[in-house]
């Protein structure tokens, strides 16, 4: 029985001694936060990229309402042609329209990852440049870990370093 007891002391003691420099650390470490959405809101560069989108969802919708009107003519053709058609020629036309509506469904997809493709190459440097920057402000104010705002549940309003990641890049 002492043995084990002495055990036992001897491991809350280890414990001790390993937990307390952990929750030392914890206390010492300085943590953040950043509001991203509000900083890329209000960048220059945000705004140039989000105009550049715009111009190429326009460029690709345009050519989606091209091939979409295509097909629909081709169904009101099609329509008006029912009654004079022969079963054969009814289901070679409607295979056709079908080939035609799934060619349309594949050219939209590929669009939308053109498109998902350019916003990540647009915005990729911006996000880049933010993250530099707050880690610049992070390291030199001794923050050890920097959390997104809106992911937070509580903070002290002076570990917020939005505002200074603001001024730092619009400086630059």
């Amino acid at each position: 029985m002492a043995v084990t007891h002495r055990v036992i002391v001897a491991v809350v003691l280890c414990m001790v001694f390993v937990a307390s420099p952990s929750f030392a650390a914890l206390e010492t470490s300085k943590i953040g936060v950043v509001d991203s959405g509000k900083i890329l809101q209000q960048l220059p560069e945000t705004k140039q990229a989000e105009s550049t989108l715009q111009a190429t969802a326009a460029t690709l919708q345009k050519e989606i309402s091209a091939k979409n009107l295509e097909l629909q003519n081709a169904v009101a053709e099609y329509k008006k042609k029912v009654p004079s058609l022969k079963p054969a020629a009814r289901e070679l036309r409607e295979k056709e329209l079908n080939i035609k509506g799934q060619a349309l469904q594949k050219f939209q997809q590929e669009q939308n990852g053109v498109f998902e493709k350019k916003q990540q190459e647009v915005f990729a440097p911006i996000r880049q440049k933010v993250v530099a920057t707050i880690e610049s402000i992070a390291q030199k104010e001794g923050f050890s870990v920097v959390l997104e705002k809106n992911a937070t549940v509580y903070f002290a309003p002076e570990n917020d370093l939005t505002f200074k990641v603001l001024d730092k890049l619009n400086s630059k």
